[in-house]
């Protein structure tokens, strides 16, 4: 693979990363480094993983640590590439809309467990293994409607996308923050007659016991939604 101009970290991901150099044997793997970066993203936040908080936690210097990876960008670029785990193993023998639906929900299943992951800022679009590896197996998957490769990347996109959406408006809506409740107590029934109705209605509700937004229901909903926008896309081409 050509290194380009990947980083340190994502280079080492991928075995490239093969150079010798001057100093000490290395004593960790970038593997290791990922694997301590998670631990403090997923207790403390995004913003406790620093340099010298994944260094002391594999007992190095935090200089040390800029021997397996260029910066801090670096670092979470690594940590979310190996957070997003492995993709789903596809089941070929089904069609394409029940692939990219078990694909989806694997998706939102590991961001949901690593949401932080959405948080980080990568310098263009992801580069690592892991998220080759999702996109790979989303494109065989959408792969089989037919579609030209085009075609089926910005549908998988539009996939993604909503896998992502609806993760990011879980961590904004909550479980049981009594949003809807409170927004019902001040909201103008006049002025905002359709959020009005909605509210009345409890279609926001999350404080109910139902475990918050998404619910499965909301999250198959949305997905039924886009995956028949696809097949109506489908369809089209055949005749």
């Amino acid at each position: 693979m050509d290194e380009g101009g990947l980083s340190r970290g994502i280079r080492a991901l991928w075995g490239a990363d093969s150079k010798p150099r001057r100093g000490p044997k290395p004593t960790v793997t970038v593997h290791e480094i990922a694997s301590a970066a998670m631990g403090i993203a997923d207790g403390e936040g995004l913003e406790a993983v620093t340099m010298a908080a994944v260094a002391g936690r594999l007992e190095l210097t935090t200089m040390a640590l800029y021997r397996y990876v260029d910066s801090r960008r670096d670092l979470l670029a690594v940590a979310g590439d190996a957070a997003l785990g492995k993709p789903p193993a596809r089941s070929k023998r089904s069609g394409w809309r029940r692939q990219v639906g078990e694909w989806a929900r694997e998706e939102f299943a590991q961001l949901t467990a690593h949401p932080w992951v959405l948080d980080i800022v990568l310098d263009g679009p992801p580069t690592g293994p892991r998220s080759v590896a999702w996109m790979d197996s989303g494109m065989q998957a959408i792969g089989t409607t037919g579609l030209d490769p085009e075609q089926a990347a910005s549908a998988l996109l539009v996939v993604d996308g909503y896998v992502r959406s609806m993760v990011t408006q879980a961590r904004q809506y909550g479980d049981g923050t009594g949003w809807a409740r409170d927004l019902a107590s001040v909201i103008d029934t006049d002025e905002f007659p359709a959020v009005s109705t909605a509210l009345a209605a409890g279609a926001f509700d999350d404080d109910d016991g139902s475990g918050g937004f998404p619910s499965e229901q909301d999250f198959e909903f949305g997905l039924g939604l886009v995956l028949d926008g696809i097949d109506r896309l489908v369809s089209r081409r055949r005749y």
